[in-house]
């Protein structure tokens, strides 16, 4: 017992010691610690959204769509947790983001979803190869009994939830008592049960009514024809900023005065309405106007009365994308939405037609058009020999090359060739053509000038000489105005399932005087999707004899012939939703 005792103090004297000597040997603790102690409240929230991106998700799309690429949104959320642990004034401002939007994720997107699902079994003697539990149900039953058992106020900080499909399927007792303590919910992913009025879901959907009044976004499908009634009182869900309609079967004059009682309306989808025509958009005295939206998605109904709901001044300034699929809106229309809507950055049609385009109608012109889907296909009553989409197409590439969409900056058709459309090639130099480029003007006193015929000012030495002939086939050509702006072009064809892209450069005004040719770039096959022709992933090689008349590919480097990369690396393609 002495000698535990003697080393007890023996150490209680070295410690003086070794705590003075601390900032010798490891140096002087580091400052940024208490700077950071000294952030302001905004700062520091805005330091933990960046610890956790997803936290600031606003957006009104399912778990499903707006899922974060490249990144493991429960490893961020316990990163975000541990930040809450840190001290008490880290803990109030990492619960104001922590808890303004929420997912239930159901896995790990990274190498600690094998390690969980082993730990998660609970095995016995018997049963050695157990099922784990379902970890998004157990995670949303501990959010409910926090929400509910908190007296801190977090509840009222909850502004979006986003569950994945089973989850919200298999939990509705779970989310009505989670949205009837969140007073401020604004989205909420919820089972299609609710949007249908089934019996299933009533309880949920009465603690939505009841208890959410600044719900932002709501659908009505087919059965729920009596709850978008309720819309028309004004008195339900009056913020209200996306609607979603679709296969319902009611008087169209309910359905305008429900969209008239919602004037924070911002973004509507309609699709397979019967009852919904062209009447619905014209003027009514007796009716509420159709408020000036946003973002507008039509989808299989009538709808050729578009044009004279364009013409109204408040929609002009207000309509910035707008989806037209199967509506009876023909491409040649396009034009006179494009000429009314001054505002729009986002356009889509996707339209089967039966025969060709027809001649003398003005090309595509838009200052502000940034994104166009212009998805044309040949309809099946169109015959097995014709194909009138090819004519639609051309119509769009000479829109294109006349600079009509100079903001034109993405473009999606349904023509795998329509890339190579875009080429503008001038006719071949011949050897012995005058280049008056390259020839410098020589200085001609007013005598030789004069004195000879064959050397006039206006047509020998002119900056710009007229080279062709008005018979000559080749003057149209270069005559041809090109691409003034950088396109991506996203091209597929009928039995493609992912867009192909491609890069079309801007034709440059060359050294002598010819317009180079726009060139599109395919990124088909390559992991980075560079936009060069020899930048990144693109194909290396050099062309050699094999020593039996023909030629064999080689790869460039060491690296040895690129793989193919379709279906890795970025998503080709871009999905619009107007939910954003």
């Amino acid at each position: 017992m002495k000698w535990f005792r003697k080393k007890k103090a023996h150490g209680v004297e070295q410690a003086p010691d070794q705590i003075r000597n601390f900032p010798q040997q490891y140096g002087a603790p580091p400052v940024s610690g208490q700077l950071i102690a000294k952030l302001p409240a905004p700062l520091l929230e805005r330091i933990f959204s960046f610890v956790c991106p997803h936290a600031r998700d606003e957006t009104y799309e399912t778990c499903e769509q707006s899922a974060v690429e490249d990144t493991c949104m429960l490893c961020d959320l316990r990163d975000l947790a541990h930040c809450a642990q840190v001290s008490r004034r880290w803990r109030k401002l990492a619960s104001n983001v922590l808890y303004h939007s929420i997912r239930i994720d159901t896995v790990h997107y990274c190498e600690r979803e094998e390690i969980l699902a082993e730990k998660r079994k609970h095995r016995s003697f018997m049963n050695r190869n157990a099922e784990p539990e379902d970890t998004a149900q157990a995670r949303l039953r501990l959010l409910c009994r926090t929400l509910r058992d908190d007296g801190t106020g977090l509840s009222s900080k909850l502004q979006i939830l986003k569950t994945s499909y089973m989850t919200r399927e298999g939990s509705k007792p779970d989310l009505a008592r989670i949205v009837a303590v969140t007073p401020n919910l604004r989205y909420v992913d919820l089972p299609e049960g609710v949007f249908m009025d089934d019996a299933s879901c009533n309880t949920l959907k009465q603690e939505i009514q009841g208890r959410c009044p600044d719900l932002r976004k709501m659908v009505y499908m087919g059965g729920s024809e009596r709850s978008l009634e309720l819309l028309a009182r004004g008195t339900l869900w009056p913020n209200l900023e996306v609607l979603e309609l679709s296969q319902l079967d009611m008087d169209p004059t309910i359905l305008r005065h429900a969209l008239g009682s919602l004037h924070h309306l911002k973004a509507l989808k309609i699709s397979n309405i019967k009852s919904f025509d062209d009447q619905i958009f014209q003027h009514n005295d007796y009716l509420p106007p159709w408020p000036a939206l946003a973002e507008l998605t039509l989808s299989h109904v009538a709808a050729e009365g578009l044009v004279e709901y364009l013409s109204r001044p408040d929609t002009q300034d207000t309509l910035k994308s707008l989806s037209l699929t199967a509506t009876g809106i023909r491409p040649t229309t396009l034009q006179h939405i494009l000429a009314t809507a001054s505002r729009l950055t986002y356009l889509s049609i996707n339209e089967s037609v039966a025969v060709s385009f027809p001649a003398g109608v003005q090309p595509l012109s838009s200052t502000s058009l940034r994104t166009l889907h212009y998805e044309i296909t040949t309809a099946s009553s169109a015959g097995s020999y014709s194909n009138p989409s090819a004519s639609y197409y051309a119509y769009l590439t000479s829109s294109l090359l006349s600079n009509g969409l100079p903001a034109l900056r993405k473009l999606y058709v349904r023509d795998p060739g329509f890339p190579e459309s875009l080429l503008d090639l001038s006719p071949p130099r011949p050897a012995f053509a005058f280049d008056p480029d390259n020839v410098p003007s020589p200085k001609l006193s007013p005598r030789s000038t004069i004195s000879s015929p064959l050397l006039s000012p206006s047509s020998a030495y002119s900056p710009n000489p007229q080279r062709f002939s008005s018979n000559n086939p080749f003057a149209k050509m270069a005559n041809r105005p090109g691409l003034k702006q950088e396109l991506e072009v996203y091209s597929k064809g009928l039995d493609e399932m992912e867009w192909n892209f491609s890069s079309v450069q801007p034709g440059e005004r060359g050294r002598r005087g010819s317009a180079t040719a726009p060139r599109p770039v395919s990124s088909y096959g390559l992991g980075d999707g560079s936009r060069g022709s020899w930048a990144g992933g693109s194909r290396k090689s050099v062309i050699v004899g094999n020593g039996f008349g023909g030629f064999l590919a080689i790869p460039a480097d060491d690296e040895g012939r690129p793989r193919s990369s379709a279906g890795e690396g970025k998503k080709r393609g871009s999905q619009y939703d107007i939910w954003r």
